[in-house]
């Protein structure tokens, strides 16, 4: 389901007034979708969620008689349940800012645990008792001289201070949602997706074999066990996601086509930390992590005709000996590739996300000062290092490429050499730019992996291989 499915009715359109700040639609466009498959865990939960069942019910102007039937009563505490678990555990979620998309079509709740009647019901009671908020979604235009929006939007809601201060009573908070609700996890039924912005997903022939293939890796990989002595690890199977769709007529299907892991929580492998992934099992056997080192940039060379240096590390020394320094170097190289442009300032956004991946690469956050790395000087000893890179977002091969550009080459690479590992009864695991495989099959896997990026770019990459304890 995607966010141009939401139809359900005209009077969402009331959103295409005030224009959303940029800020605020990155939050929204990065909510994860509602699946209201979650249950209590325990009597506890079990006791949180009757009561606010019972204290808001269906309103007023809803259809339909009043709850006189315990049948009835339960359909409604089972979707206040459903709803709550969803609310809570997108607070958790990526950068979402707690924002949950929520389809109000009714088709989509056929069959479902939840039904339409039901959701209608809490979501409005929720929203009248201010225990969430909502950004009204909107549907795409219906015909060529509609004038709304080509794109339509799913309705987002939030819950507020009130719903989870009434949670946080129960002992029921964003951080141990996952252990006071039982969540049914299940793979989405498009293998295919199309986001950013998002579409439904045609079905094409081209999509149809794309299709299959994911069907293949998915298929195959459910033969294969994945485990973790420490930690719980999760993976149904993958869905191949690409961008930039703002013309399904003449989409090429070559703008990012990574694969991502479901269900996308904090226990899917690709979520866990480096160190984490490598204390996996594949079939009982140790792992390790193949990774294509610096390839965005690598690729961005072989698109300039030229081999990058694989004897060197493309960031160390550009701006200094410290691991900090590289650190710094790696991130304005690859956010500039993200940007479409050089970076020439810090924003909110870029300095929070830098933090983010030191904390993850257990450096300090605390330890950078944006004062002490102004983006001229990174910029300036980048380029004496990198030269190159004063042709990004420029054109290139007759043309101007962006970071769906880069990630579509690198996500083909990691697909044809997981395509070929099959092959050879060899499973992996992707994780952007690398590969997850069992320690016995290290060699091979690099071996593929390396001739198939050449195959892919027409030059040699850098490759390194984590294994655990080092």
């Amino acid at each position: 389901m995607t966010d141009n499915a939401d139809y359900s009715t005209l009077t969402e359109r009331a959103a295409w007034e005030p224009k959303t700040p940029k800020e605020e639609r990155e939050a929204l466009d990065k909510a994860p979708l509602a699946t209201l498959r979650a249950q209590p865990a325990n009597a506890q939960v079990a006791a949180l969620v009757s009561g606010l069942a019972q204290r808001y019910r269906r309103p007023s102007t809803a259809k339909g008689k009043a709850y006189a039937r315990d049948k009835t009563l339960m359909k409604h505490v089972t979707a206040v349940a459903a709803f709550i678990a969803d609310l809570l555990a997108a607070i958790e979620s990526e950068r979402s800012e707690g924002w949950l998309r929520c389809s109000l079509k009714k088709s989509d709740y056929t069959n479902q645990r939840v039904t339409w009647r039901m959701f209608d019901a809490v979501r409005q009671a929720f929203t009248e008792a201010g225990l969430v908020e909502h950004k009204p979604g909107y549907p795409g235009s219906y015909q060529f001289d509609n004038p709304g929006p080509m794109v339509g939007k799913l309705t987002r809601y939030r819950a507020t201070s009130s719903l989870l201060a009434a949670c946080e009573a129960h002992g029921v908070t964003p951080a141990n949602v996952r252990q006071c609700f039982k969540f049914d996890e299940v793979m989405p039924s498009e293998l295919v997706q199309l986001t950013s912005p998002s579409h439904k997903t045609p079905n094409t022939e081209k999509v149809q074999q794309l299709r299959a293939q994911v069907a293949e890796f998915n298929s195959f990989l459910a033969q294969h066990t994945l485990t973790h002595p420490q930690v719980k690890v999760k993976h149904l199977g993958w869905v191949r996601k690409f961008h930039e769709a703002s013309n399904l007529q003449t989409y090429r299907w070559d703008k990012g086509g990574r694969l991502y892991s479901y269900p996308r929580d904090a226990e899917c492998y690709q979520h866990l930390s480096e160190v984490t992934r490598l204390g996996m099992r594949i079939d009982g056997e140790g792992v390790v992590e193949i990774d294509i080192s610096s390839s965005y940039l690598t690729i961005f060379y072989a698109w300039c005709d030229q081999q990058l240096d694989t004897d060197a590390d493309a960031y160390a020394g550009i701006l200094g000996p410290s691991e900090l320094d590289r650190q710094v170097a790696k991130f304005w190289i690859n956010a500039s590739f993200g940007n479409g442009n050089l970076l020439t300032r810090w924003s909110k956004e870029f300095t929070e996300g830098f933090r983010e991946r030191l904390a993850k690469k257990g450096i300090p956050p605390e330890a950078f000062d944006t004062k002490a790395y102004p983006m001229s000087l990174i910029k300036k000893r980048a380029l004496q290092r990198h030269p190159l890179l004063e042709r990004w977002g420029g054109e290139i091969r007759g043309r101007v490429s962006g970071w769906a550009d880069l990630m579509f080459a690198e996500s083909e690479v990691i697909i044809a050499t997981m395509q070929e590992l099959i092959g050879k009864g060899v499973p992996s695991m992707p994780v952007h730019d690398s590969l997850i495989v069992q320690a016995s099959k290290e060699a091979l896997a690099a071996d593929t992996l390396s001739h198939q990026f050449r195959a892919h770019t027409g030059v040699v990459p850098k490759l390194s291989v984590s294994r655990p304890g080092f």
